[in-house]
């Protein structure tokens, strides 16, 4: 169990548009909790909770410390939101009303080991299987906070990974998966995802394709939410339809993400996550 180093208060104003229930139901993570209008952000050796109240958010810190720029960086408070919505709607007009449901919503920075082993885990699965594999994960380990009875267990670190059981993995029920998680967790660790960061777009791409289980899909979620490729544009069944809906364009996973990269430019994920939102919680129907 994780003791409580600290539990630092604090309060955020963002400046520009900012809905924490937008970025956490966006897909860009799986792992967070809602109670009472609270939500609660396992965040490697620490514990965030958050809650939204006119505009302001208010936060506390339980495990390890962040401070307040740490804390914009993993919401995407960091981020030129009107500067990001503005260049989108210049490629193209059609796009606006989407800019405008989603407006709110900001691309996260996320841990990245965890992340591959998240959408590792999200191949043909749905986001209550997703989760729930990942959080009897993260009870192997042991590592939690407890705050007011309640246990909130931390992601495993890849030393508490390559310790599991073929029975403990298998107890996870990932299918086919299983081959690819066995794999992943005995070649890498977090080391080697932060040499990533070190590489350009293309480097990171073709580094993460070359791990067993990580497609074009799952390499580009990687790359948009937890190595700070902002350009990246992954494409799952939602986009495929948007994007025969918006612009008439269809094809591969590959093609796909080439064509909406070309469209939104360096800013294509926020593209492709305001995509996705807007088909998941709008009126609208593609099909």
């Amino acid at each position: 169990m994780v003791g409580l180093f600290t539990n630092l208060q604090g309060e955020i104003e963002p400046k520009e548009a900012f809905s924490i229930e937008k970025t956490l139901y966006c897909g860009q993570l799986f792992r967070f909790y809602f109670k009472d209008g609270v939500f609660f952000l396992p965040y490697l050796n620490s514990l965030l909770k958050l809650e939204e109240k006119s505009s302001t958010i208010y936060y506390s810190v339980f495990g390890e410390a962040l401070s307040d720029l740490q804390i914009k960086k993993i919401l995407g408070l960091n981020h030129s939101i009107n500067k990001i919505n503005s260049y989108l709607a210049k490629r193209d007009p059609r796009f606006k009303i989407v800019i405008e449901f989603a407006n709110g919503l900001r691309i996260m920075s996320l841990p990245p080991y965890e992340t591959a082993i998240s959408f590792i885990f999200s191949i043909q699965s749905s986001i209550p299987v997703i989760k729930k594999r990942l959080n009897t994960l993260s009870e192997y380990a042991g590592h939690c906070i407890e705050i007011g009875g309640e246990k909130f267990h931390l992601f495993p670190k890849s030393s508490d990974l390559k310790s599991l059981s073929k029975k403990e993995i298998s107890l996870l029920k990932l299918g086919f998966r299983e081959k690819f998680f066995a794999e992943f967790i005995k070649k890498y660790d977090e080391t080697f995802f932060e040499n990533l960061k070190q590489l350009n777009y293309e480097e990171k791409r073709k580094e993460l394709l070359k791990i067993k289980g990580i497609g074009e899909k799952v390499g580009q979620c990687i790359l948009l939410f937890s190595l700070d490729e902002l350009s990246a544009f992954p494409v799952d069944v939602w986009i495929k339809r948007g994007m025969k809906y918006f612009f008439n364009e269809v094809g591969t996973e590959r093609k796909l993400s080439e064509t909406g990269r070309k469209i939104f430019g360096e800013f294509a994920g926020y593209a492709q996550e305001y995509m996705y939102y807007f088909l998941r919680f709008s009126d609208v129907k593609t099909c």
